[in-house]
Parts: structure tokens; sequence; C-alpha cells
């Protein structure tokens, strides 16, 4: 292929193994110039890793469809049996709709705001606007917006979160998105009739938090992997269907306010997810 190359005098993906020795394929681009006086120059460029991000971002589009079809389709079922049948229909019935539409609203909302969010990243215009946070009111509003997810499934939210614990400087929004996120992780991997657990404590100069459910976890991944961008599931069930951004999203935005996230399995059989962050200084 290097030959091939250098005689067109153009650019090629090839899968070639780097260096010797067992290793898994690598996507090289060549790229060849044409001789002059006899000399000429090469550009071998390793773009495995932007490669393989191509193809799970290949994939995720490709699953969107399934994503928005999904809920927009339960969402117009219920609103056509709501006007069918709004006057003779029973209160706990229509209850029962408006709370089915109210779940793919919020199901809509969260994918629509990951992918908004995965861009701002990728092109560097996700904006941080500081100001002094309390965890426990994130906390809050988190737990608000996933209430009816959680319903759906019969989980329960337990929250550990005191009050007196120290003030962050941080965007409250999107850290807010990014317990909706880990608590919409639980809601899909942890069982049904399950309990998920949040809790917050103080440490020197830090503020620790984390979210646990009942779940399998991931798999056989680590840290890297687990928070890539476009990954998804990773449980001992079949995968939900999903983005694959939410994790990344959380790393992403926790690491713009200073901190650091990390996942693990908990001495009685229990899936965390730990949010490091540092907290507000006095002036």
């Amino acid at each position: 292929p290097i030959l091939e190359a250098r005689t067109a005098g153009s650019a090629r993906a090839i899968e070639h193994l780097l260096g010797a020795g067992a290793g898994e394929p690598r996507t090289a681009v060549i790229t060849s110039a044409a001789p002059v006086e006899g000399l000429q120059v090469q550009v071998i460029r390793d773009e495995s890793e932007l490669e393989a991000v191509r193809r799970a971002r290949d994939s995720v589009l490709a699953n969107i469809s399934h994503e928005f079809r999904t809920p927009l389709a339960a969402q117009l079922a219920s609103i056509e049996l709501l006007l069918e049948g709004m006057e003779k229909m029973p209160p706990e019935k229509r209850r029962e709709l408006v709370t089915s539409l109210e779940r793919g609203t919020r199901r809509l909302t969260q994918l629509i705001d990951n992918l908004l969010e995965s861009v701002r990243i990728e092109s560097g215009q996700l904006a941080i606007r500081r100001q002094t946070v309390a965890i426990a009111d994130v906390v809050s509003d988190a737990a608000a917006m996933v209430a009816s997810l959680l319903a759906q499934r019969r989980q329960t939210l337990a929250v550990a979160v005191p009050e007196e614990l120290p003030l962050l400087a941080g965007d409250r929004t999107r850290l807010t998105q990014v317990f909706v996120n880990l608590l919409a992780n639980a809601n899909k991997f942890a069982p049904e009739d399950s309990v998920v657990r949040i809790g917050a404590e103080a440490q020197p100069g830090e503020l620790i938090a984390w979210v646990e459910d009942e779940g399998p976890g991931p798999a056989g991944r680590d840290d890297a992997a687990l928070f890539a961008r476009f990954q998804r599931g990773g449980g001992a069930e079949p995968e939900p269907a999903g983005l694959g951004l939410g994790l990344w999203l959380v790393k992403s935005i926790i690491e713009r306010h200073a901190g650091s996230v990390a996942f693990e399995r908990t001495a009685a059989g229990r899936t965390r997810f730990t949010l490091t962050l540092p907290v507000e200084t006095p002036p």
C-alpha cells in the first residue's frame, strides 16, 4: 500500500499493523507528495482512534431514528386516545396517558440536550457559567426531572445530601445535567423495584458526591472505555437503547469544573459513580 500511495501521489486509508510483533490493526492515512528532484515526502498518520469514533458515531446516527421515533410514537398514541375519548375517559386513565406524555417528553428532551451538548463540547463552545452552588439544590433539581422515569420502573430514590455541605463554584445547569444523566443511567440499568441512592460528603478542599444503584454495572470495561463518546450499555443484560453520550458528557462537564469522575463496584455489589469537585474558595 505504501508503494501504491507513492506512485499515485494521493492519500489512502489502509489497515496496517504498526511496529513489529503482535498488535491490533491500525488505520493509517498515507499521504505521498509528487517527487521533486528525485526526493519525495511521505506522511503516515495514525487515525485508529478517529476511525473508531467515526464508526461508533455512524452506528449512533443509525440508531437516532429509532431513539426519537419510539417516544414520539408513544406520545402520538396517547394524544390520539385523549382526543378520541376525553369526555368519557375515567380520570385514572387520563392521568395515566398524561403521565406517559410527560415521560416521553422528558426522554426526548434528554436526548436532544445530550446531542446539543456533545456538539458544543466538540466545537469548544460549552460555556461554564460559574456561580455559588449548593450541591443539595443541584440534586433536588435533577431528582425532580427524573422522578417520572424512576416511577415508571418502580424505583425509589434515596437522597443523603446534608444541606450544610460546602458550596461549589460551578454552573448549576450543567451540574444538574450531570446528575440527570447519572440518574437516567441508573434508571436504565438497575432492576425494577430497586433503590437508587445519591450521597455526598465533604473532604478537605473538595466535595465527594455519588450515584449508586443495584444494577450489574459495565462488564469488562475500564474507566477510559466506559466514559468514551458513543459507548453504550455494558451490563450483563441486553443493552438498552441510547446514544452513548451520557457518561461522556458527565466526564466532560465535571472536568470543566476541575473535578473528576470514577466508576466502581461497591463491597455490597452495587454500581457507583463518584464525582469529586473542588469547593468554593472564600475571597
